[in-house]
């Protein structure tokens, strides 16, 4: 019996190592696995309608696109390439069905808000049958999936019988899957944290459904937290999503060359460029909202002593009153210094923006209004605006001066 086991274990060494000679000759076949979908929104940002499933699926995409462009000799597959239900079973099942050298699940995290609880950063998992207790929620929240399939607690269950001497080839490939998948997710994680700018939260191990069906190296990729604002502006926005996208695709061209001498071309990532896109078009989409004519009070830092905003207009086809305190080619931030303490409002002028404080129809309260900025703003003048377009001074205070 002892060496009928020896004998099978070496039989099965050897297939494994025929197996890796032939993968070097053969078509490279990655899939791409979008989580969630359809019914299954995933995690949900604020608002509602930011939902790790579109996420997931636009990181794919890219991913996909670019190693159809830029790897001729891989086989590209996708679990889903729209917002659809896909089951854990399905996922695998396409993966094994292509006999795929290469498993790729693309998640977004996500914790229970909260102001002092705010984590930043990329995980890569892979899989284990134990569960340390630090990655128990991630396990919990991904595995949530078969609450949506019928018969999911019964078809994923966990249990792990003893193997008989028939599963022995099936373990020994196993274990080189799973040692395979550590090495791909430590190119991962290594693309997302140091050509990404992410933070690095580290290689982990979990018993997650998606991993355990598959028959191939397998990783979990988790790109940041829906539910902390900063990184969800991020993987809300194109910019973003190229960055994760080209990290990820780069992780899979450094896999491909180690298993099939085949190099490709590595993209070029500068995530501090894209970061800095990201916040100057938040500033400008913020300075959007408050243009005219549906001009609104920009939510800023007011001081103790600074002069209050006069009551809502009464006669809304009067001519209204504004003090212009200053222009700038791009848009301010909120808060900027430059309105120094004041709350303004913004309006658009050809490629300029122009930052005005008080709103009256009521020409001798502006005069006031300009005279109690004067030593802050000692250059600002009066402007005027009638159904939201703005109209000449002169033109205003006439109308302003019939209406007494």
């Amino acid at each position: 019996m002892i060496i009928f086991r020896r004998l099978y274990v070496f039989v099965a060494a050897a297939l494994l190592s025929t197996s890796v000679a032939l993968a070097q000759n053969k078509q490279f076949v990655v899939v791409l696995d979008a989580g969630h979908g359809g019914h299954d929104a995933g995690a949900v940002g604020r608002p509602a309608t930011n939902r790790e499933k579109d996420i997931n699926l636009a990181i794919v995409q890219k991913v996909g696109s670019l190693l159809e462009q830029n790897c001729p000799d891989i086989k590209v597959l996708y679990t889903r390439k729209t917002d659809v239900f896909v089951t854990l079973g399905g996922r695998a099942d396409i993966a094994n069905k292509a006999k795929a050298d290469l498993f790729v699940s693309v998640h977004t995290n996500a914790i229970e808000r909260s102001p002092s609880r705010q984590p930043v950063g990329v995980q890569s998992y892979t899989l284990s049958l134990k569960t340390a207790s630090t990655n128990l929620e991630v396990e919990k929240r991904e595995n949530s999936v078969i609450q949506f399939e019928a018969d999911g607690a019964q078809k994923y269950s966990f249990a792990n019988p003893n193997s008989s001497e028939s599963d022995i080839m099936f373990e020994l490939m196993q274990d080189r899957d799973m040692q395979e998948s550590v090495n791909f997710a430590k190119l991962a994680q290594d693309e997302m944290v140091h050509s990404a700018g992410r933070k690095d939260m580290g290689v982990m191990q979990a018993n997650l459904a998606v991993l355990r069906l598959t028959y191939m190296p397998s990783v979990l990729l988790e790109v940041g937290f829906i539910s902390t604002p900063a990184e969800e502006s991020f993987l809300m926005s194109d910019e973003g999503r190229t960055v994760m996208s080209k990290a990820i695709y780069n992780a899979i061209a450094r896999y491909k060359s180690q298993h099939t001498g085949r190099m490709s071309n590595l993209e070029k990532i500068d995530y501090k460029a894209a970061q800095k896109q990201i916040e100057e078009s938040k500033v400008k989409k913020d300075a959007e909202q408050q243009l005219e004519p549906a001009v609104q009070t920009a939510q800023q830092p007011v001081a103790d002593n600074a002069p209050k905003q006069p009551a809502a207009v009464a006669d809304a086809h009067a001519p209204l009153f504004k003090v212009q305190l200053c222009v700038s080619p791009k848009p301010l931030p909120s808060g900027s210094k430059q309105f120094k303490g004041l709350q303004t409002e913004v309006y658009q002028e050809a490629s300029l923006y122009k930052y005005t404080y008080g709103s009256t129809t009521d020409y001798n309260e502006i005069l006031k209004i300009k005279k109690q900025i004067a030593d802050k703003f000692p250059d600002s003048f009066v402007i005027a605006f009638k159904d939201g377009q703005k109209v000449q001074l002169n033109d205003a205070i006439n109308e302003w001066k019939k209406k007494r």
